[in-house]
């Protein structure tokens, strides 16, 4: 069976959940328009992702591969529009680990890739249609997201399958535990991320000679 790859950033920071890996283990093993969800839980460290998320898209040969990670302050389930090969955060990942600047693909010059999400397709039939808070975003950042978002992509972009990053808000749960100002349902969220899904495999079952077909 075909498969669609989710790969979602574990625990992190002082948040004692992540709706990421909530949402991703909730979508494991739901069959999509004929293609399986398979997840993968990765931490939150730069050196664990730099050296061990292309093994992991090698190794599995998704169709469909598509991140997720928890964006604190969102208001909304963002589909991130592009990513750069630049890793820059103050903020320590769990290794200890911080990164003044460093191109994360050995290349060194910046490097920019566009989403390979139909966003025109998942912002029509999730936002319009069936009215989940699903919008479009360049903010993806140059901290662990960004950095698996970029990987995702080359990945994507090499293979030519559809890939992509998606930032998605604090869950109710995670909202009143750590007092944040705005919050999702876990279940709204799952259903967002499962539309993106939906309407990804629609978009390239009926417009491309990909793997999809």
């Amino acid at each position: 069976m075909s498969k669609i790859l989710l790969i979602a950033y574990s625990i992190f920071d002082h948040f004692q959940l992540n709706p990421a890996e909530e949402t991703a283990r909730r979508l494991a093993s739901v069959t999509v328009n004929g293609l399986q969800v398979v997840s993968r839980i990765i931490p939150v460290s730069y050196n664990y992702v730099k050296n061990n998320l292309p093994r992991i898209l090698e190794k599995e040969e998704p169709d469909i591969v598509i991140g997720l990670g928890l964006a604190p302050r969102a208001r909304s389930v963002i589909i991130e529009l592009a990513s750069s090969n630049v890793a820059s955060f103050t903020s320590r990942d769990i290794d200890g680990v911080r990164v003044d600047y460093e191109y994360i693909n050995g290349v060194n010059e910046l490097h920019v890739l566009p989403t390979r999400l139909p966003v025109d397709d998942i912002i029509k039939e999730c936002h319009g249609k069936r009215g989940l808070n699903v919008r479009p975003g360049v903010s993806i950042g140059t901290y662990l997201c960004g950095v698996a978002g970029y990987i995702i992509l080359e990945y994507a972009h090499r293979r030519g399958i559809p890939g992509g990053f998606v930032h998605i808000p604090p869950s109710t749960e995670l909202a009143l535990r750590h007092k944040l100002g705005y919050s999702m349902p876990l279940r709204e969220i799952v259903e967002s991320i499962r539309c993106i899904i939906e309407a990804t495999t629609k978009h390239y079952s009926s417009n491309t000679s990909s793997r999809l077909q």
